[in-house]
């Protein structure tokens, strides 16, 4: 690793002797080791057929080993990752497999994002979607919907805090819903001036990006809006994707750029260029997801490029690989479970070979 960790030095909030350096370097070197050897770490599998349509929405739970999926298809389909039946001799791609629930009529428009309170013992999963709906999903007791909030309008991203629902909004709305109070929101902010593109949380606070190029942060415990129109350094270009921790705060943008900000003042600090601004006549590289380790970092191109870098300042790529559908909609990692959707009616999983073995002795 050439650059410097953390990526900003000067944080309040850091403190050197808090880290677990060993702990650090054990995961850069592991994170590494499997991503430099793929094919040889893990299983890499694509599942076709079940949506058929473009698949938006994806999201990990349960330490990687649930995931649900939604798309254009306005279904909802619920996977368990490691009971996949793999037979080593056959080709990867699969287009008879079947989920272990699936919701056909989970929404009267596209699904467009996927939330939970807490990813490692998720109950629950909100759905965000088109029709002007959220949607609450119990996934352990037959994915049936337990509650639909009314947005009024096309619900664009969705976060879960505690008993709290927040849903951006087409309308340059973020609505909040407490679960115990009904399908109604508790309350309305109007903090930009454009679609709610992603939402984020980290500690107490959530984040927010729109159409408008600005970021918007939100205090959860005062129940209001801290700041608002913070503006992304390129007029070029908008952001679409979002990652936020204790050592960096992280904005994904439609022109392929990923953007520094500080985790808790909030302000711009650098930008890094993960892939070259296209010509004129070539798409772009939107960044559609953006994963941040303690000291690894994943972002994802839309085009299909995934890379694999150190958290660092600047960033340092030690590997990229491209996935095998096209269009990448939305990327999630937990617990060493690599996941995308794609605009080929697609879920691209990447699973480490030990957890597959341990679960299928």
């Amino acid at each position: 690793m050439r650059g410097c960790f953390p990526p900003l030095f000067n944080l309040d909030s850091w403190k050197e002797d808090d880290v677990d350096w060993t702990d650090m370097c054990i995961e850069m070197e592991a994170e590494r080791n499997k991503w430099c050897n793929v094919d040889k770490t893990t299983k890499h599998l694509v599942i076709k057929d079940v949506h058929y349509a473009s698949v938006d929405a994806v999201i990990l739970v349960n330490k990687g080993q649930t995931c649900i999926s939604g798309g254009r298809d306005r279904c909802l389909a619920l996977w368990n990752v490691l009971d996949i039946q793999i037979d080593d001799n056959i080709d990867t791609v699969l287009t008879d497999l079947k989920p272990t629930k699936i919701r056909h009529d989970a929404h009267a428009g596209w699904v467009w994002d996927l939330a939970t309170v807490d990813v490692d013992s998720a109950n629950t999963v909100y759905s965000a979607s088109w029709d002007n709906t959220v949607k609450a999903w119990d996934i352990n007791c037959g994915f049936e919907c337990i509650e639909t909030f009314n947005c009024s309008m096309s619900a664009l991203s969705v976060v879960a805090y505690g008993n709290n629902v927040m849903a951006g909004l087409y309308s340059k709305k973020i609505l909040t819903f407490d679960i115990r109070c009904g399908p109604n929101p508790t309350n309305v902010y109007k903090p930009h001036r454009g679609p709610i593109l992603a939402l984020t949380t980290h500690k107490n606070q959530i984040a927010s990006v729109s159409e408008d190029k600005t970021l918007a942060i939100f205090d959860s415990v005062a129940g209001k809006v801290l700041k608002t129109d913070i503006k992304m350094p390129s007029e070029k270009a908008y952001p679409v994707s979002l990652s936020w921790n204790t050592y960096a705060m992280y904005i994904g943008d439609s022109k392929g750029c990923l953007h520094l900000f500080d985790p808790n003042n909030h302000n711009y600090v650098r930008t890094h260029e993960l892939w070259q601004e296209a010509s004129i006549t070539e798409p772009s590289n939107r960044i559609a997801g953006c994963h941040q380790g303690d000291g690894t970092l994943i972002a994802c191109s839309d085009r299909g490029e995934i890379k694999f870098l150190y958290n660092s300042s600047p960033p340092t790529e030690y590997k990229s690989m491209q996935t095998s559908t096209v269009d990448v909609t939305q990327l999630q990692y937990l617990n060493g479970i690599l996941a995308v959707g794609t605009c080929d009616s697609a879920l691209e999983f990447w699973i480490p070979n030990e957890q597959l073995n341990h679960n299928n002795l």
